[in-house]
């Protein structure tokens, strides 16, 4: 009944998560210490912190198996009849794999009984040189809190194979950062992967050697183990602190209590076990340079950018006109800070975990946690002079989870001696989870006060009516209905500005002060403006404008964060998986696993500063004409202008027309509201249907968002607003939208979330035939991208095959194409048809397969650019079913869902002891990026409109890696061992960018499955276990990586140079050809253990020590240039040719050192309430460096120069004509060269940090 209960349960899921069980097993075998003889039906008890997780009797054989096990170290006690208890401890279980451990009893002699009571016998587990059922390394929490980092990819860098590149990322054996993968307790998180590290229990890194279990990566995957209640109260508090040693200032607090929160059978001895227990972890951390650079930031010096955002702007002292004030700057002006100003971020994570057990053989586990992080976003172009107006961004990460799991068929005390079943040790495991990841990006000064962000201050237009004077006759009919001939009077044309004038706001002071500048001067001289292009042409701002840059290298002061985005991640899952042992000649280790996933990604932006620019457009569309017709020859309309006799004067007026077709949604809520309120405009006059709204006039809050409709701001695809899964304001919705709700509905334009579809189903089964173990296992995965994707990347519209061409009834457009022509028998039914012209087309100029081209007589072509040549426009025609050119629901298709099988299989086999052979073939499969993939209706709807944009291709599948891996283990001594390993990796159907070429209607880029890869890798590594002080662990990789590109965006460059997709192999960028690590730790132990020198009878070295990663690689691949670009301009396009191959040249070798020196104290405590309890309270002092030597690792260089710290621009005959035909040569040099000199091209600079560590 159990058994159809699990497999019910499998079935019924209909959500899940890329969730893993991320448990453990423990076997072995029970003899007699003497004579080996096995001893059956043994007692095995099986306690983590003191909480027992599970038991098992041994079988007539001595064997027992003890499945679902939580990784981490544990205790096992064994009981037999007549023999000593025996307790062995650190007992390391480890995820995904089997702990091996054959435990000897011995006997009790006749001289030991008598009713004496006997000690139990502990022993403490060494961890074997040799696992033969561990692929994966393992770093336990013991070792994390040791080392000089809590980065998650540099402690995974520490691993041979693994590499930190240049950007943070980490890549497996030279795959893409992207193909990374990050578990928490079996779940693969969504947003921040931070986890507190008092509550990591464990770490592990996969990159062969895949259980079938996982999925969704292709490079490899780092996975997080918590830790778990326990029966001890065990408590830890811990401070660190830079600020008084680096001017970097990291500071952070962390707190962890972990215990029992209700005991059963408290005091029954074997009986007593924990029903529900807690964990709980929190730190908080405040880093004011989170990311330093090394050589340190220029700035301007504060009183200098005083002066400069005071007065920004001076008169040119080369010619007429104003220029920036910051173009004379001089190198005077700057100052050089070790580290950036203005970027100091917050960061908080709580969580917690509470764990029930009904009974011995069931668990119910609960576990939350938060992420909360704040922070300015940096912005290198703005660090010189606008670091105050840095943008920030808020993110929070929620992760939960229920688990259950419950062991079946656990043999009692009464039936242990029955004949064991054919399927043994099972249990099943069901979770469900929810993650949801949010973020916002802001100006904090403005918050969600959506129209202060482009707001300067109050410009009021003053106007007047203006007349054209005519001299020719012309005929009118006036307001009175009489005719009249009207000759050398004054005709009004329309309204025009007299004056403007300009009140400055506290709400952007600084950009406020270019506009005050410039009016202060003009009004001081007599004069005053009269139009907006006078002012912009002085350089003042108006509303929604932003100052511009300082010869393209610097923002100037003022330039703001415009924008307002926020978005959310969502996930919600859940996952079932059994497993059980099957007891044949050889057992077998079945597992089974399902899941079904679904993720929603929303996302809601907003151009906000920029709405100024948008609202003046918006108003006073339905009245830009006067009330003016002419008909049959005669004036009508016009408002005649008589003295009291009747007599006609000199003056025609007209009133103004109203165009309510013409009316904006934004308009016609403004003046709605303004009319209700009672406003007036400049003269006094109420605001009336036909006034004309001075939109630059009235306060930020007379404004709201929802004055407009969604086509407002979309704006005919020059949008100010962006969304999916929100709504045009900015609320979340959680609709589905159908393809019209955009294409049809102005007011609204609803999107829908983007919610693809994961699940996937697998089968592993691992024995053991002897020495050999054998892992098999296949993984069936299921990619849906539930979403429409155009049926041809071709073509926005639907299009005829040549198959169609004879359906074509006679005087339809086209119906003339096959009078004198016949389709060459190579051309296929499905072939699109290509015209002369797509309104009349009257004759076929060739075909399209895919993207073959092909011309009218059937012949391959080269460029599908002869095809648009001999059009009669000179572009690309195909016949298209319509002439309309609207979006229409045939031109798409629904997602057609992914399918791949993924076979995979790992061995070992022991030769002896001392010498084992390993191996693995790994076939693994990830879906495509959102930003590759995801394609809303607008990115079809305003194509045309957002021209050299890139369209993501809602049709990409998911890429596919292969890879092999054979490697020996041998133990040199007791303690070390040596590992020689090759690998082997290809990935194909990798996602790169292309450009579709001649599409219709416009060319554009896209990404499609091309790129692939190759990859050969040979590593060493040696381990070498502390007896005494040294633990070491070294390993070499050689690694060679080549394929068609580095990154999803590689091709841009040959893109931009013409060649949109040449395909060749080179090296990647992750292709480091020699990497060397070491994680070393020496450590002087305490106690009767203690080794280390005695100064004035002190152990003045007793528990202190220093653990050290040691790193040294080649440099990585860069691409050379011949000819020298201004690389430090901003904005500006600048083509390079390749000097050599792509990637053909490298930076030099990078060598760094981090440590963390700590020493232990142990202070002994009154009077401790109970035995589970701690009796001593440990103490740890500790000092973590980073870049320990404080090495200048070059990380970039310019491809021309092949420096870091100069392009070779200044010097070039171009650069030094930019420099003279600047305002101030000199002033552009020295800022050049302060732009060109970026502290990111080099590695981290030296960071020294205090901590003090208290468990209590």
């Amino acid at each position: 009944m159990k058994k159809i209960l699990v497999l019910f349960l499998s079935c019924i899921l209909t959500t899940s998560v890329l969730a893993q069980s991320n448990f453990g097993k423990l076997q072995g075998k029970v003899n007699d210490s003497k004579t080996k003889v096995p001893i059956a039906y043994a007692t095995i008890i099986l306690e983590k912190d003191g909480i027992r997780k599970g038991g098992a009797y041994t079988d007539e054989d001595g064997k027992y198996v003890i499945n679902a096990l939580d990784p981490g170290n544990y205790s096992v006690t064994v009981k037999y009849l007549d023999y000593s208890d025996k307790k062995v401890t650190d007992v390391d279980i480890f995820a995904n794999g089997t702990k091996y451990l054959n435990i000897e009893m011995s006997q009790i002699s006749a001289e030991q009984g008598g009713g004496q009571e006997l000690k139990q016998v502990v022993v403490r587990a060494g961890k074997p040189m040799i696992e033969k059922d561990n692929n994966s390394k393992t770093i336990g929490s013991k070792d994390i809190t040791k080392l000089p980092t809590r980065s998650l990819n540099a402690i995974a860098g520490t691993t041979s194979g693994a590499n930190q590149t240049s950007g943070g990322g980490i890549s497996f054996l030279g795959s893409r950062t992207d193909a990374t993968a990050y578990f928490v307790d079996g779940v693969r998180v969504i947003g921040s992967s931070s986890v507190p590290q008092s509550a990591q229990g464990q770490i592990e890194i996969i990159q062969s050697g895949v259980p079938a279990q996982y999925g969704d990566f292709t490079g490899g995957a780092i996975v997080i183990t918590t830790k778990g209640p326990s029966r001890f109260v065990n408590r830890s508090f811990e401070l660190i602190s830079s600020s008084l040693l680096d001017p970097y200032s990291y500071n952070q607090a962390e707190f962890s209590a972990v215990g029992p929160l209700w005991v059963k059978n408290k005091g029954g001895g074997k009986k007593e076990y924990v029903a529900l227990g807690y964990q709980v972890a929190a730190n908080f951390n405040y880093t004011m340079d989170a990311s330093p650079g090394y050589g340190g930031f220029y700035s301007v010096k504060d009183e200098v950018l005083a002066d400069l955002e005071k007065n920004p702007i001076i008169e040119n002292p080369n010619g007429p006109l104003n220029v920036y004030r910051s173009l004379l700057l001089t190198e005077d002006d700057l100052e050089v800070t070790k580290a950036r100003k203005n970027v100091g971020v917050y960061v908080g994570n709580i969580q917690g975990k509470l764990e029930y057990q009904p009974n011995k053989n069931s668990t119910l586990t609960l576990f939350g946690s938060f992420n909360q992080s704040q922070g300015n976003n940096f912005n290198y172009d703005q660090s010189l002079m606008n670091y105050n107006r840095y943008s920030n961004s808020t993110s929070q990460n929620l992760r939960t989870y229920v688990k259950f799991t419950q062991r079946l068929g656990t043999t009692s005390e009464e039936d242990k001696e029955k004949k064991k079943a054919l399927f043994s040790d099972a249990f099943y495991n069901i979770r469900f989870d929810y993650q949801s990841s949010w973020s916002e990006t802001q100006n904090l000064d403005h918050g969600t006060n959506f129209f202060d962000y482009g707001y300067i201050g109050k410009f009021t237009e003053y106007r007047a009516p203006f007349y054209q004077f005519q001299r020719t006759p012309t005929l009118h009919i006036d307001q009175n209905g009489d005719t009249s001939t009207r000759q050398n009077y004054f005709d009004l044309i329309g309204d025009f500005n007299t004056k403007i004038t300009f009140e400055p706001s506290d709400k952007n002071p600084i950009r406020a002060n270019y506009t005050n500048q410039l009016f202060n001067e003009v009004e001081a001289s007599g004069n005053q403006f009269t139009s907006t292009n006078q002012i912009q042409q002085g350089l003042g701002l108006l509303n929604g404008f932003s100052p511009g840059y300082s010869y393209s290298l610097w923002a100037n002061p003022g330039l703001g964060n415009n924008g307002y985005s926020k978005s959310q991640v969502e996930r919600i899952a859940a996952y079932a998986q059994g497993e059980a042992i099957l007891n044949l000649e050889n057992t077998h280790d079945l597992q089974f696993g399902i899941y079904y996933e679904q993720t929603l990604f929303s996302n809601w932006q907003l151009s906000a500063g920029n709405l100024w620019t948008l609202m003046p457009l918006l108003a006073n569309s339905h009245i830009s004409n006067l009330d003016q017709v002419t008909e049959n020859g005669y004036v009508i309309g016009g408002v005649h202008t008589y003295d009291e006799n009747g007599f006609f004067t000199d003056t025609v007026n007209y009133n103004i027309r109203i165009d309510k077709d013409q009316q904006k949604t934004f308009d016609r809520n403004l003046r709605a509201k303004l009319i209700a309120d009672g406003a007036t405009d400049v003269y006094g006059n109420p605001y009336t249907e036909s006034s004309y709204i001075d939109i630059n006039s009235l306060s930020p809050s007379t404004f709201g968002l929802d004055m407009f409709s969604a086509g407002d701001l979309w704006n005919n695809g020059n949008s100010f607003v962006g969304y999916y899964g929100y709504d045009y304001l900015g609320n979340r919705t959680r609709k589905a939208f159908s393809f019209t709700d955009f294409t049809n509905n102005d007011d609204t334009k609803g999107i829908g979330s983007f919610s693809p579809i994961s699940n996937a189903i697998w089968l592993q089964d691992k024995f053991q035939f002897k020495d050999l173990v054998l892992r098999l296992g296949v993984r069936v995965e299921r990619y849906d991208g539930n979403q429409l994707g155009l049926k041809d990347q071709y073509s926005l519209f639907p299009t005829y095959s040549a198959g169609e061409l004879a359906s074509i009834e006679s005087g339809e457009r086209g119906s003339n194409l096959l009078a004198n022509y016949n389709v060459p028998q190579n051309i296929g039914d499905d072939y699109v048809v290509y015209v002369n012209d797509i309104e009349s087309p009257s004759e076929i100029v060739g075909f399209r397969n895919g993207n073959k081209w092909y011309d009218d007589q059937g012949g391959e072509l080269s460029s599908p650019d002869q095809l648009a040549q001999v059009t009669k426009s000179g572009r690309i025609q195909p016949f298209l079913q319509s002439t309309d050119e609207e979006l229409v629901p045939e031109a798409f298709q629904d997602y057609t869902p992914s399918i791949n099988v993924l076979p995979r299989v790992m061995f070992s086999f022991p030769i002896n002891s001392e010498a084992l052979f390993f191996a693995s073939y790994d076939k693994l499969a990830q879906r495509p990026q959102n930003g590759a993939i995801f394609a809303p209706i607008n990115r079809y709807d305003y194509l045309e409109e957002n021209q050299g944009g890139t369209l993501p291709n809602a049709n990409l599948q998911p890429r596919v890696t292969t890879s092999y891996e054979l490697g020996f283990k041998q133990t040199l001594t007791q303690n070390s061992a040596l590992s020689l390993i090759a690998a082997y990796r290809s990935t194909i159907g990798d996602y790169a960018l292309v450009q579709i070429t001649q599409a219709y209607p416009i060319t554009y880029n896209s990404y499609q499955n091309l790129d692939f890869e190759t990859i050969k890798n040979f590593r060493a590594e040696y381990e070498l276990r502390g007896q005494g002080r040294t633990s070491l662990g070294l390993n070499y990789s050689i690694l060679f990586a080549d394929g068609t590109g580095s990154n999803i965006n590689s091709a841009a460059a040959l893109i931009q140079a013409g060649q949109p997709n040449l395909r060749s192999l080179y090296p990647t960028q992750r292709d480091i050809r020699h990497q060397l690590t070491a994680r070393l730790d020496y450590r002087f132990k305490g106690g009767n253990d203690y080794t280390g020198p005695i100064w004035f009878d002190k152990r003045v070295l007793q528990n202190f020590g220093g653990n050290f990663i040691i790193s040294a690689k080649s440099g990585e691949p860069y691409s050379a240039y011949i000819n020298p670009v201004a690389s430090a301009a901003s904005g500006t396009a600048q083509r390079q040719s390749l000097d050599g191959n792509p990637f053909g040249s490298r930076l030099p070798w990078q060598f760094r050192i981090d440590g963390n020196f700590s020493k232990d104290f142990e202070v002994k405590k009154k009077n401790p309430k109970d035995n589970f309890r701690r009796q001593t309270m440990q103490i740890q002092a500790f000092l973590w460096i980073q870049n320990l030597l404080n090495t200048r690792n070059i990380q970039r260089v310019y491809g021309f120069s092949r420096l870091s710290n100069s392009d070779g621009w200044l010097s070039s005959p171009q650069g030094i004509q930019e420099a003279n035909n600047a305002v101030n040569t000199q002033s552009y040099m020295a800022l050049y060269n302060a732009k060109v000199e970026s502290p990111y091209f080099y590695e981290i600079p030296r960071s020294v940090r205090l901590g003090l560590r208290v468990y209590f």
